[in-house]
């Protein structure tokens, strides 16, 4: 072979080279990918602050994920209904945002609570069980209360001058899941007597959360403990346990990763296990407004009646239940009355104001399907047949030592996963939670005695309207996962919605530090998140391709690297949406 035949076989393997070189997926961080540093910054104080407080070390992911606002991950979905009149409806909330974070806190007793005031000092609700610890004596409670409420009666030397200010007979709380401002003002009418009750309660309307994610697992334990998730343990309604990536309360009704007491467990035990304390909720996730029950020493099993629509094995069940080994599910209740439930359903068709056998053009078959019936006005109604009963039947309010009662209303959070907050259907489901709440307070009022209960209404978190009302983006969660993958190699065992659990093993044999998946995904965008070959891609305008997904990501060392004096330091942020603390006027859902 001659020399000149060498050199042109040589520049052409090597231009086969350099063409493979150029074909070759990129790895490692991109060179102009943010750090994590930067990322804090651009979200601000107010948001970091409610993260580092949601984020435990060793539970949650070990990278946590903050979409931009009225962005958020979905697994696969169908890019051929963008731009359509059916879009893709399925959302998720984890984000830590104003409109997810903002929530009412009204809290009615005539003896203690002034009657029509608007609070608007910033607070969250963490403050509410250190409010009841303070009404009650029960020591251990030490983060600051309620603002502007006292533990000692109002006018107490005129009403009650020899004996003081009686305690509430049952300390009554209600938490409407996905029941924040946001939602609730979208649909202003729906709730009358919510705003009634008002004019009698001190309401505060500039409260939130207290911690990011804005998820229910989180927020429930929070309610009932007093504390934020880095000390009560809960992150969410998932976590890395002792073998790998777990359901929080194990599926089961376990409250063994509850870190911290709540007030209601401990007045209980304060007092010889002689308070019921009781919930009326939808799954175990909720479990940590009541706190252990029998699984703590000194605890005997409390009253909770949970929801389960399907088995592990997705047959359905459609019944009420309890893990009996830590908690007490009435027998009066163990045999849910479906013929009920089914009756409520009937008489949805003319709620729409249409009689056309359909509920807002659903039909019955569809609305009773196991993981639809809880998002209908059917199901909230039923639910409030369930808290009656366990008030008349347990006696709620009726002796001398005060009985601590939650209920969580699953159906405004649900309806709106599978209709989206903005729709008609979850107005329907919102005004029938009032209904419910209304005939609550009749009971207590019939039972117990007006003026001899306290009532209190909050709830866990806002709702996600629909992106495309709001420049928003459904981030595909396994597109995310195979471009990581991509990238740094096969070291993810889970993305959730917020966050990314690894394989730890592999990341410490590979040398993978996790600051550089999270600047990576600092410079994730539409485009990138596109799966190739998906039909409806070119559907997306190619002015979004470049826009950017993330606001940021933070490793689970980043956070545990943050002092007090840091997070102060990262000022106010480039979002709007990082604002938590707001005029109430401005809280609506349609500031995006």
């Amino acid at each position: 072979m001659s020399k000149r035949v060498l050199i042109v076989v040589a520049v052409a393997v090597l231009a086969s080279a350099a063409s493979a070189y150029a074909l070759r997926p990129e790895t490692g961080v991109p060179t102009d990918a943010p750090t994590e540093d930067e990322m804090a910054t651009a979200i601000g104080s107010d948001v970091m602050t409610n993260l580092f407080r949601g984020h435990v070390p060793g539970r949650s992911g070990d990278v946590m994920l903050v979409p931009k606002p009225h962005s958020f991950l979905l697994g696969e979905w169908d890019l051929t209904t963008l731009g359509t009149d059916s879009p893709t409806i399925s959302t998720s909330h984890p984000n830590p945002w104003n409109y997810l974070a903002r929530v009412p806190i009204i809290v009615h007793d005539p003896n203690r609570v002034e009657p029509g005031v608007v609070n608007d000092a910033e607070t969250d609700i963490s403050q509410i069980a250190p409010y009841y610890a303070d009404v009650l004596g029960v020591e251990g409670f030490d983060n600051d209360p309620l603002p502007g409420l006292g533990s000692r009666c109002i006018a107490a030397d005129d009403r009650f001058p020899t004996r003081g200010c009686p305690l509430p007979k049952v300390i009554f709380t209600v938490v409407i899941d996905g029941g924040g401002w946001n939602a609730l003002q979208q649909h202003a009418d729906a709730w009358p007597f919510i705003d009634s009750l008002r004019e009698a309660s001190t309401t505060y309307t500039n409260a939130t959360i207290g911690s990011a994610p804005s998820i229910t697992g989180a927020l429930h334990a929070t309610f009932g403990t007093g504390v934020y998730p880095i000390d009560h343990g809960i992150p969410g309604n998932q976590m890395r346990g002792p073998e790998g990536n777990t359901d929080t309360w194990l599926q089961n009704a376990d409250p063994r990763y509850l870190e911290a007491p709540t007030v209601s467990e401990v007045w209980d035990e304060q007092n010889g296990n002689r308070p019921i304390v009781a919930t009326v909720s939808y799954e175990g996730w909720h479990l940590g407004m009541i706190g252990h029950g029998a699984f703590r020493e000194g605890g005997d099993k409390d009253i909770a009646v949970l929801w389960e629509a399907e088995g592990e094995d997705k047959e359905p069940l459609n019944e009420w239940f309890i893990n009996e080994d830590f908690y007490e599910l009435p027998s009066y209740l163990e045999e849910a009355d479906l013929a009920t439930l089914e009756s409520y359903e009937e008489q949805l068709d003319p709620r729409d104001g249409l009689e056309d056998d359909t509920w807002y053009g659903h039909t019955l078959e569809e609305l009773q399907e196991p993981l639809m019936r809880p998002g209908t006005p059917a199901f909230v109604r039923f639910t409030g047949d369930a808290v009656i009963d366990v008030m008349r039947n347990e006696n709620i309010g009726r002796d001398a030592v005060t009985d601590m009662f939650w209920v969580e209303m699953k159906m405004p959070d649900y309806a709106g996963h599978a209709w989206n907050m903005l729709e008609a259907e979850q107005e329907d489901v919102i005004r029938e939670t009032d209904r419910q709440l209304a005939r609550m307070k009749r009971e207590l009022d019939r039972t117990v005695g007006e003026g001899q209960y306290m009532f209190v209404i909050s709830a866990d978190h806002g709702q996600q309207p629909l992106p495309d009302n709001y420049g928003g983006w459904r981030i595909n969660s396994k597109e995310l996962q195979r471009d990581i993958v991509a990238r740094f190699g096969d070291i993810i065992e889970k993305v959730t919605p917020v966050d990314v659990y690894l394989d730890l093993a592999k990341v410490e044999e590979e040398g993978i530090d996790m600051a550089e998946i999270a600047g990576y995904v600092g410079t994730y965008t539409i485009g990138d998140n596109i799966p190739e070959g998906r039909p409806g891609a070119d559907r997306v305008p190619e002015a979004r391709l470049d826009e950017e997904l993330f606001a940021g990501a933070f490793s689970t060392g980043y956070f545990q690297s943050l002092t007090p004096e840091d997070l102060e330091a990262f000022g106010d942020g480039d979002y709007p949406e990082g604002d938590l603390s707001l005029p109430f006027e401005q809280q609506g859902a349609a500031a995006p």
